[in-house]
C-alpha cells in the first residue's frame, strides 16, 4: 500500500486527545510533518511535533492560520461526557461540536487541503440496537444522544456538501463506538464510563454506585485501534462513511465487573446499582461489517485495554489539570 503520509505536511486538530496520542506518533513514525492543535496544555505531548498550536478552533480565522498549506488534515475534535453532563449542558455539547466541525472544514477549503478526515460519532443513530451505516439518515438521533448526535450530522452533512461542490480529493467521515484508554478525561463532573469506574474505584468509592441497573449494552473500543482504523480509511481512501467498534457489545454490569477481576485493582466495593438514574439506550452496537470488508480490524481485547488503560492512569492521575474543559467555557459570546 503507498504511504500517503510520508513528506505531507498534516494537521492533526485535538491531537492531545486520548487517540491524538495514539495518532500523532503513527503518522511521524510513517514520515509525515505532524502539527497538533489542542487547547491543552502542550506537555501532554510527549513526541516532537512540527508545529503546536494553542487556538480555540470554535473561531474560523485560528482554523484557517493552521488549516494554511497542509496537505492533510485529520479532524479527531469533538466533546464528549457522562449522562449526568449531556443532562445538564446540552448546549456546551452542541455548539463546541457544530463549530469546531464547520470552522475547520470551511477553513481546509479555503487552505486548499486535499485530504481531510472528520470524525463523527456513533451518537449520529436513532434508537436500535446494531447502528448500520446506511441508516442514519432514515431517522433521528436517540434521545439520549440529541445535542451530539444532531451536532454531529451537521458535520457529516457539511462533509457531503463539500464533497459535492468542491474539489476535495479525499474526504473522509469515520463513526468511532465508545473510545476508551490512555489520555482519557479523567475528570469526576464529566468523564466517560470506563474512565470514571475506574477513577472512582482507585479513590476508594464503596459502595461503587453505577447509575442504572446494568443491563446497558454498549461497543467500546481501545483508542489505538481508532487511530490505525482511521489511517488505513484515509490510506484506502473510503469515501463512503465507515463504524469504527468492536461489533460486540457488553453490558455496564459486565464492565464493571471485568474492570473490578483486573489484577491492579486491589481493593474490590460493593457494587450497587442505581436504577432510579438514567442510563441511556437499552443496546448500542455498532455493524462493523463494511470496516472488516476493508480489512479493518481491531487487535486490542478488552481486557487488554483495561490494564494498558489503568496503568496509565496509575502513573498519571493529575493529568486532568492540564486538559482544557469545555464545559467551563462561555460559549455564549459565539
Amino acid at each position: 500500500m503507498t504511504n500517503i503520509f510520508k513528506g505531507k505536511k498534516i494537521l492533526v486538530a485535538g491531537g492531545t486527545g486520548l487517540v491524538g496520542q495514539q495518532l500523532v506518533p503513527k503518522l511521524i513514525k510513517l514520515g509525515g510533518k505532524v502539527s497538533v492543535a489542542s487547547l491543552d496544555d502542550k506537555s501532554l505531548l510527549n513526541f516532537k511535533v512540527e508545529n503546536f498550536y494553542n487556538l480555540d478552533l470554535m473561531n474560523l480565522e485560528n482554523c484557517i492560520k493552521i488549516t494554511k498549506n497542509k496537505h492533510i488534515v485529520f479532524n479527531l475534535l469533538g466533546v464528549t461526557g457522562s449522562p449526568k453532563i449531556n443532562i445538564e449542558k446540552p448546549a456546551s455539547f452542541m455548539m463546541a461540536n457544530i463549530y469546531c466541525a464547520i470552522n475547520l472544514l470551511m477553513a481546509a477549503q479555503i487552505s486548499k487541503v486535499k485530504n481531510y478526515l472528520y470524525t463523527s460519532t456513533y451518537g449520529v443513530y436513532g434508537h436500535s440496537p446494531i447502528m448500520r451505516e446506511g441508516d442514519v439518515w432514515k431517522t433521528f438521533p436517540s434521545d439520549n444522544d440529541k445535542f451530539a448526535g444532531w451536532a454531529k450530522r451537521i458535520g457529516e452533512l457539511q462533509v457531503e456538501a463539500f464533497k459535492i461542490q468542491y474539489n476535495f480529493q479525499s474526504l473522509h467521515i469515520v463513526r468511532p463506538a465508545n473510545i476508551y484508554g490512555p489520555y482519557a478525561n479523567f475528570d469526576p463532573e464529566n468523564s466517560m464510563v470506563i474512565a470514571s469506574l475506574i477513577r472512582r474505584i482507585f479513590n476508594g468509592e464503596n459502595p461503587l454506585v453505577v447509575w442504572g441497573n446494568g443491563t446497558a449494552i454498549r461497543d467500546f473500543i481501545f483508542s489505538e485501534d481508532v487511530a490505525n482504523a482511521m489511517l488505513e480509511v484515509m490510506q484506502k481512501k473510503i469515501e463512503k462513511p465507515i463504524n469504527i467498534g468492536s461489533g460486540k457489545g457488553v453490558s455496564i454490569k459486565k464492565l464493571v465487573n471485568t474492570i473490578l477481576k483486573n489484577p491492579l485493582i486491589k481493593q474490590k466495593p460493593k457494587i450497587v446499582f442505581d436504577s432510579s438514574k438514567p442510563s441511556g439506550d437499552k443496546k448500542r452496537i455498532l455493524d462493523t461489517k463494511l470496516a472488516k470488508s476493508y480489512g479493518i480490524k481491531n487487535k486490542v481485547s478488552l481486557e487488554e485495554g483495561l490494564t494498558r488503560t489503568i496503568n496509565w492512569y496509575l502513573k498519571n492521575k493529575n493529568m486532568n489539570k492540564k486538559r482544557f474543559n469545555y464545559f467551563k467555557k462561555n460559549i455564549s459570546k459565539y
